[in-house]
């Protein structure tokens, strides 16, 4: 084999080395771009969801309200329907304690569903997080390989600059 021809094969080897090394830092690039985009993907979809939530509990207490409603309307039209004076004593009580426990359930659907908005959130966050660290690795990983495609051409160039020194 002529002197020619090794350097042909040195060449071609650097050229591949070249080639692979652009390779991989864009292929971690672009994996690195769509991290990215899933990471701003996740943190909408745990707003939108966590929104949901929120709204959710404030339909469930405006409906638990309303049942209320409808059980005070219920008994006072019942003890009205007996005899009995609505507005005043035992009545009066009894239309109390069917207004506060029905706010107190519509106040706990909206403290549960509250609740529930924050864990969506918290828990998209995270995701987002998770996606974000594997974006970053990524891009890491694209320096770490042009990097090494530069060491390996290096140490190819240094080898075959001693060799025609020799």
């Amino acid at each position: 084999m002529g002197i020619e021809t090794a350097a042909l094969i040195g060449y071609l080897g650097t050229a591949a080395t070249v080639v692979g090394t652009a390779v991989s830092v864009y292929g971690q690039q672009q994996n690195a771009k769509a991290n990215d985009r899933i990471a701003e993907q996740q943190a909408q979809q745990g707003r939108e969801d966590a929104a949901f939530a929120a709204s959710e509990a404030q339909v469930q207490a405006r409906m638990i309200r309303k049942a209320g409603e409808r059980q005070r309307a219920d008994a006072r039209a019942s003890l009205a329907g007996s005899g009995v004076t609505v507005g005043v004593g035992t009545a009066e009580q009894i239309d109390k304690e069917i207004q506060a426990d029905s706010e107190q359930d519509a106040l706990m659907a909206i403290y549960d569903g509250s609740n529930r908005s924050r864990n969506i959130q918290q828990a998209a966050n995270m995701e987002s997080y998770r996606s974000r660290n594997a974006a970053q690795a990524a891009r890491i990983g694209a320096a770490s390989s042009a990097l090494q495609g530069g060491a390996t051409l290096a140490r190819g160039w240094n080898t075959t600059s001693s060799k025609k020194v020799a």
